[in-house]
């Protein structure tokens, strides 16, 4: 099954997919922010909540697109007189996600009638 997602913005996005179980935040550990101090009480104070540094790390197949740029319909010139379309932001952070099992809660959107981008063996 392919969901289209479309979000406000990338942590949105990432947000998402965490809740979904299906995305996670791995810290980095040289970050002083993701280390309890030596004298850090467990009892006292609960888990340690980090909060430094992480990247996000995806536990589906995801194909992360972000902006999609579309034709406004103006044409534009370079320094050397080449014409080019202008090109405009679709409003969104977008992805394309991949999975065997139904998901509920994703930002999905209707599957676009001409796709920005496809998985490979896909029509």
């Amino acid at each position: 099954m392919i969901y289209y997602l479309k979000a406000i913005d990338e942590q949105n996005l990432w947000e998402a997919l965490e809740t979904a179980n299906l995305a996670k935040r791995e810290y980095d550990m040289t970050d002083a922010n993701n280390i309890p101090p030596e004298d850090y009480d467990y009892e006292t104070n609960g888990e340690f909540v980090k909060t430094g540094a992480y990247d996000w790390v995806a536990l589906c197949e995801l194909d992360v697109i972000g902006t999609i740029y579309q034709e406004s319909g103006t044409m534009l010139t370079d320094d050397e007189g080449n014409e080019y379309p202008e090109m405009i932001a679709i409003d969104g952070f977008h992805a394309n996600l991949k999975t065997d099992k139904v998901v509920e809660g994703l930002p999905t959107i209707e599957a676009p009638t001409t796709p920005y981008r496809k998985w490979l063996g896909d029509n």
